[in-house]
């Protein structure tokens, strides 16, 4: 039974998560497709932005970030999404603040339960906990391994990647974040293959109260 929801005013919702609680395989594939520095640098990446831009070079598009997922937190939890010199400078000097009060898993709890990854009308979609079900119809803990790589893949762009409206774009986004885990050594072979042949297997439409 719904009794509330998180920042109504907003049109925002969360189902909160425990980093404890959340699938490995997110995190490992968050971690490849976004910030694989994410435990050893302090907020900003001069590494992690000089991979992405090699990479994109390479891609002959953006394929990858080179915010840090601290930078990301900060970004959508106490900035705008304007792209100026100001606030990217900003963003940079929160990020490095927050590292400073904060330890990584407290950063990435907070991560896992803020990012946008999705629209349903007026309502945005924050936090992995609301994402599962949204697109799954099922909790977090039990999604597999090729779903929690399509999550990990839509940060970049919830609405260029939306499963449901671009499945195409999100299938071949899924598996690139199933090719940086087998890059990484999180995945054999084998398990890469089985998870390159899965369906996206996103809901036809989600049954969020």
């Amino acid at each position: 039974l719904l009794i509330g929801r998180f920042y109504p005013a907003h049109n925002e919702d969360r189902v909160l998560v425990k980093l404890a609680d959340v699938p490995t395989g997110l995190v490992d594939a968050l971690l490849a497709i976004e910030d694989r520095d994410f435990y050893d640098h302090h907020g900003i990446s001069l590494k992690g932005i000089t991979r992405a831009f090699y990479a994109n070079v390479v891609a002959g598009g953006l394929t990858q970030g080179g915010s840090t997922l601290t930078q990301q937190l900060v970004k959508n939890y106490l900035l705008s999404s304007e792209r100026t010199l100001s606030r990217k400078f900003t963003e940079v000097w929160m990020a490095i603040l927050l590292e400073t009060h904060y330890t990584k898993d407290e950063i990435l709890q907070a991560y896992m339960n803020e990012i946008y990854l999705g629209q349903e009308g007026d309502r945005s979609i924050n936090g992995f906990g609301l994402a599962s079900q949204f697109y799954f119809d099922k909790p977090l803990e039990q999604l597999d391994l090729p779903e929690v790589a399509l999550l990990a893949g839509i940060v970049q762009g919830p609405s260029y990647y939306d499963p449901r409206r671009q499945p195409k774009r999100a299938l071949e986004r899924r598996n690139l974040v199933l090719q940086a885990l087998f890059q990484e050594g999180k995945l054999s072979e084998p398990e890469l293959n089985d998870a390159l042949s899965s369906p996206l297997s996103v809901v036809a439409k989600p049954s969020l109260s």
